[in-house]
Formats: C-alpha cells, sequence, structure tokens
C-alpha cells in the first residue's frame, strides 16, 4: 500500500513537471467575466468610468488538492481623447493560481492599454486594439513530494535523502500580449462584438532546471458576445470562446438569459447555460444590483474524468463594479421678471 502511495506520489510530480514543459494557461469558465484576462483591447469597454473585477476559481477540490485561481483587474474609461466618438482604456491586472501538492504558484502583473477608433456616419462602430505587459513569477515546494528512495524496502521514512537535485524553485519571465476588438452597436437593443486576441508573444521561458525548450506558447483566443433585446425586460447574450495553444484547443459555447427585473433595488437578474466541448457543463446564474454584478457558476465534469470526479467540478464566482463620476448638475436657464409685471 505504502508502494502504491509512493508511485502515485511520483506519478504526481511528473505530471508537474509535464505541466512545466509544455504548460498551458488556465482559463476561466466564465470568460466574459474577465475581461482583462481574455482580451487586452477590453480594457476601457465598458459603459463607466472605473471598472473593478474579482475572479475566483476552485476545480476538482473534491479529490485533490488542483487548483485555486483568483484574479483581480482595474481599469479606467475615458471618451473622446484625441478623436470625438472614441474610447480609451488604461488597466492594471493581478493574478495568482496555486495547484497540486507541491503547491505550485503563479503570480502575475500586468498593465494594459486600448485605444477604440470610431468609424461609420453614426459613429456606431468601434474598432478596438489593446496591449499588455507582464511580470510572471513560479515556485514551488519539492519538499511536499515523496520519492522512491525514501521507501527502504519495508517501509516509508521521509527523512531519507530523495537522491535528486533541484537546480531552483522558482523563476520568472515578462510576457506580451495584443489583441483587437470590434464593437458594433447600431441600436441600444442590440449590441455586437467580436474580439482577437494573441498572448505570450514573446514565447518566455518557463522553467525550473534551466530547459531552454520549456517555454510558454503562444495562445489565440477568439470571442464573439451579442447583446440583444427579445422584448421588453428579456434580454438574451449569447457568447462564444475559441482558444488555441500549441496542440490544445478549447471552445465554450452558451447564452445567458437576462431579466431587468427591479424590487428591493435589483437591476437585472441572469440564468445561463454553457457547454466547455469535451469537457465540461456550466450552470451560471446571478444578478445586478445598482453598479455590481455578481455571477456565481457550477462545473459539471463530463471528461473522462468523471470516473474519479464523479461529476464534481468547480465552482467559480465573479464580481463586476462600475464606478460612475458624479455627473455635475446644470440648472436650467432662469431669469426673473420685473416686479411692475
Amino acid at each position: 500500500m505504502k508502494k502504491r502511495v509512493l508511485i502515485i506520489s511520483e506519478i504526481i510530480l511528473l505530471s508537474l513537471i509535464t505541466y512545466v514543459i509544455s504548460a498551458q494557461d488556465i482559463h476561466f469558465s466564465q470568460f466574459f467575466s474577465s475581461p482583462l484576462y481574455t482580451n487586452p483591447a477590453n480594457t476601457g469597454n465598458f459603459e463607466g468610468d472605473f471598472r473593478g473585477v474579482l475572479n475566483n476559481k476552485n476545480q476538482w477540490n473534491t479529490f485533490t488538492n488542483a487548483y485555486t485561481t483568483i484574479a483581480g483587474s482595474f481599469d479606467a474609461g475615458f471618451n473622446n481623447l484625441f478623436i470625438p466618438g472614441s474610447r480609451s482604456g488604461l488597466g492594471v491586472q493581478v493574478f495568482n493560481d496555486l495547484a497540486g501538492d507541491g503547491k505550485l504558484g503563479t503570480t502575475q502583473f500586468c498593465a494594459d492599454l486600448a485605444y477604440y477608433f470610431p468609424f461609420g456616419e453614426e459613429k456606431n462602430v468601434l474598432l478596438g486594439v489593446g496591449v499588455m505587459a507582464g511580470y510572471i513569477m513560479h515556485n514551488i515546494n519539492f519538499n511536499n513530494f515523496n520519492f522512491g528512495n525514501q521507501y527502504s524496502g519495508e517501509q516509508f521514512n521521509p527523512f531519507l535523502p530523495i537522491g535528486e537535485e533541484w537546480l531552483y524553485d522558482k523563476c520568472s519571465y515578462f510576457d506580451l500580449g495584443t489583441g483587437i476588438n470590434i464593437l458594433y452597436k447600431p441600436k441600444k437593443e442590440f449590441i455586437l462584438q467580436s474580439g482577437f486576441s494573441v498572448a505570450h508573444l514573446n514565447e518566455p521561458v518557463k522553467s525550473f532546471f534551466d530547459n531552454a525548450d520549456s517555454y510558454l506558447p503562444i495562445k489565440y483566443s477568439l470571442v464573439i458576445s451579442l447583446e440583444y433585446n427579445i422584448k421588453d425586460d428579456l434580454w438574451i447574450e449569447p457568447s462564444f470562446l475559441a482558444m488555441f495553444q500549441n496542440k490544445y484547443s478549447e471552445y465554450d459555447i452558451g447564452a445567458m438569459l437576462r431579466f431587468d427585473y427591479n424590487p428591493v433595488s435589483l437591476q437585472s437578474i441572469y440564468f445561463g447555460t454553457f457547454m466547455r466541448t469535451a469537457d465540461a457543463g456550466i450552470i451560471v446564474f446571478g444578478f445586478k444590483y445598482h453598479n455590481a454584478r455578481i455571477l456565481i457558476n457550477y462545473d459539471i465534469n463530463l471528461s473522462k474524468l468523471t470516473s474519479i470526479s464523479r461529476g464534481k467540478g468547480g465552482v467559480e464566482f465573479s464580481l463586476i463594479y462600475i464606478f460612475m463620476k458624479t455627473k455635475p448638475f446644470d440648472s436650467p436657464y432662469y431669469r426673473k421678471c420685473p416686479d411692475f409685471i
């Protein structure tokens, strides 16, 4: 039994090393609630002055210490900068991920910049271009692993030397990305967006072993979304995501229904379903209260991992808050009539 535990521990270690060698990005099921992480061109792309975003994801914690991810961003939007009808944005991102028994950690700091150019006679088409520059740090605790050399033949002894030599338990690098986004808004009841982004343009080396072949490959992302007013207070918001990184790909498709309901100061109620192909079904619900939108989703695992997970995936939470500056009040023109009238 103990020997089996040791073998499993080594398999987990090899899996983590493989992860480092052919590293892939994490993903949020609520890709529509992580705008700057999805595409730097989304910086400043909202109605308001300032936007704060918080994302939290816990995955497969029912049967292993898998992934705990938290991300936050803050961006500001400016109208009519340089060009009438334009929109520009400036933002920052902070990201942290913790995975596995070895506490493989990822911490990322990014700065984002975007600018939207207006087109058309009615200025209802905006073409946005964005760039991202970031610094990423990784760390791992090798002391949390067990190795075959610590098995004496009869029992496991954690005090025996592991027989392995590690060069580093930390690594870091700079990261660059860019993206475009097209926003088409012919009327208030119809908003169509299509964005394409490229992450890890510089393909940074990501290794604990000075391995130049261990790099973070370029990731391509395509997102298409629509907001359409079906009738009265009922809206539908379908979204599609396609991601490609090295030999891996991911497709997410689904829709949310939004009911603009206003009891006890609520503005909207959300309910939706999404599908991540060959991986998971996603159920989303939430609400908007004043300037805050809160969404919670649960992933139902549908992949080959179901035999272990029993369909249990992960819970994800998002909070988006829009700050609006107080607009100056312009009193109507007033002239006092003479007393003799």
